[in-house]
């Protein structure tokens, strides 16, 4: 009974090889269960770590714009500050009396306008009295041209007085803005600096009290080596590292002029939206990623498709659900995929995954198509 086992076993096994030879000889095998995706061309770049630091492209100046003694002081330098908000307050007591002043001149010139056009409508209707007077020679002359002067005399008083009148408006409209700014406030929300008012201080109309750096206008600024800076683009991609997370973010400048000494080129970098507002102040360092080549699109592959027999490197495309081996001339590579420099063309199937246990021209069934 166990010999007639053992025959049986070994029947079923030796039918079995002989199959699969049978099958081997013919070139025919069960279809092998595959992943591919298109070969495509992408512009991929190589990053370099770097280091930058924020710059500030528009800090904003806060200038005195009248001569006047500090009387109070309301912040400190480095004291992030909003638009509104008291910054000093000036000495007003002068600004004020002149205000008055000018207002009692205003008053005073309209009332002596108001006098003048009443003498002066009283000498109008003199001379025309006066005419009929000449032309019937009653009067001389020499008497109606004394009328006609001392008419001629109050429109020039007339005028200056309205001349004045217009002086000392734009006088007070002046004292008026002054007064408005005896109170110094922020024009806009950002971070002041250099700010070092004392109470007591006399300011001249035109100090330069501090700057307030807007946050909404900071970049970042590195270096680069000048031969690979001339590789890079405008809008070109960078990374920026905080605490292991990368914020994306792009070139908006490459500087021509370069720096003799280092042999490196500036390269002016976007603060994104996304970046932290508590970390974006001048002068603060930055790690970055920064690219090094030229941005040109290649046909590239993920590294899994890959077969490598010695020095050759090889993959395989789908045609007609049959797999094709190809040998391929690879180029940089780009974290996990490789530039397939030639071999095949763009929008070829290649096999990603299963192809380490196909053969060419096996019959494949495509399971992900990406």
């Amino acid at each position: 009974m166990k010999i007639f086992v053992f025959l049986l076993i070994s029947l079923i096994l030796h039918t079995q090889v002989y199959a699969q030879q049978k099958s081997f000889k013919k070139g025919t095998f069960r279809a092998a269960v595959v992943e591919v995706v298109k070969a495509s061309k992408t512009q991929l770049y190589s990053l370099t770590p770097s280091y930058g630091r924020i710059i500030s492209l528009k800090p904003y100046a806060i200038i005195s714009k009248v001569n006047e003694e500090v009387k109070k002081v309301f912040v400190l330098e480095g004291a992030e500050v909003v638009k509104g908000q008291k910054l000093l307050e000036l000495e007003s007591k002068n600004i004020k009396r002149l205000i008055l002043r000018y207002k009692a001149e205003i008053l005073y010139n309209q009332n002596n306008q108001k006098l003048l056009n009443e003498e002066l409508s009283i000498v109008s209707d003199k001379l025309k009295r006066f005419l009929n007077l000449k032309n019937s020679k009653v009067i001389s002359n020499d008497l109606y041209d004394d009328l006609r002067i001392k008419k001629i005399n109050l429109k020039k008083l007339v005028a200056k007085v309205e001349f004045d009148l217009k002086k000392m408006s734009y006088l007070l409209l002046s004292s008026k803005e002054d007064l408005n700014n005896t109170v110094i406030k922020s024009p806009i929300n950002g971070n002041l600096t250099n700010f070092d008012i004392k109470l007591g201080s006399f300011l001249k109309k035109g100090t330069n009290i501090g700057s307030i750096l807007d946050p909404m206008n900071n970049e970042i600024e590195t270096s680069l080596r000048s031969d690979l800076a001339l590789k890079l683009k405008p809008e070109f991609p960078v990374q920026i590292i905080n605490e292991n997370k990368i914020i994306n973010s792009t070139i908006r400048a490459i500087i021509a002029s370069e720096n003799i000494k280092t042999g490196s080129r500036l390269i002016k970098i976007k603060v994104p939206t996304l970046f932290p507002n508590e970390l974006n102040f001048p002068n603060r360092r930055v790690e970055l990623k920064i690219p090094v080549n030229d941005g040109i699109a290649r046909l590239v592959v993920p590294k899994d498709a890959l077969i490598a027999d010695g020095l050759n490197k090889f993959v395989y495309i789908i045609v007609n659900n049959k797999a094709k081996r190809k040998k391929v001339l690879i180029g940089q590579s780009f974290k996990d995929k490789i530039e397939i420099k030639s071999g095949i063309n763009e929008g070829d199937k290649v096999v990603v995954r299963g192809n380490e246990n196909i053969r060419q021209n096996q019959s494949v069934k495509i399971q992900k198509f990406n």
